[in-house]
């Protein structure tokens, strides 16, 4: 797997309605390496794929609204309330959440998330996993740009 350029920092979306958690991700994201992006619903999460991607999104699996596992579900365009069909993402997901009572964790991974980490979370253990998620990721799509080369134009 080659190393991400040094020039590049990895663009997660954040998907949190828990406003501790995604203040918590979106500084220690940042101390760790990567870009974030916050939003605090499905819909929004949903609606901002329509103006641009992002390396990896990391979705709380205790999301209100539509939930967790039916947000990840219309991203890829296998809900049956996506009329279209049409996916939003291929990008990889993380689930996030606080135990395995909130997080429906088997929904998450059938529905295409590639891991679900629990509390506690700590940043030491959770910028390695989405970096090597993200980097995976590329490793099978090397001629996709990387989110934020894309929104510049670059690439």
């Amino acid at each position: 797997m080659p190393p991400r350029p040094t020039s590049v920092r990895p663009h997660v979306l954040v998907v949190s309605s828990d406003p501790h958690l995604s203040a918590f991700l979106t500084e220690g994201l940042l101390m760790s390496g990567f870009w974030s992006s916050t939003v605090a619903s499905a819909v929004q999460a949903l609606e901002v794929f329509r103006l641009r991607s992002f390396d990896v999104i990391l979705l709380d699996g205790g999301l209100g609204g539509i939930g967790a596992v039916e947000a990840l579900r219309r991203l890829r365009g296998v809900s049956d309330r996506v009329a279209d069909g049409a996916m939003r993402t291929d990008v990889p997901v993380v689930g996030i959440g606080a135990s395995a009572d909130e997080v429906d964790v088997s929904g998450l991974l059938s529905a295409g998330a590639e891991s679900v980490v629990l509390a506690p979370v700590e940043l030491e253990e959770l910028a390695p996993l989405l970096l090597e998620t993200v980097l995976r990721w590329r490793d099978a799509h090397p001629d996709r740009p990387w989110a934020d080369q894309a929104v510049l134009g670059g690439g």
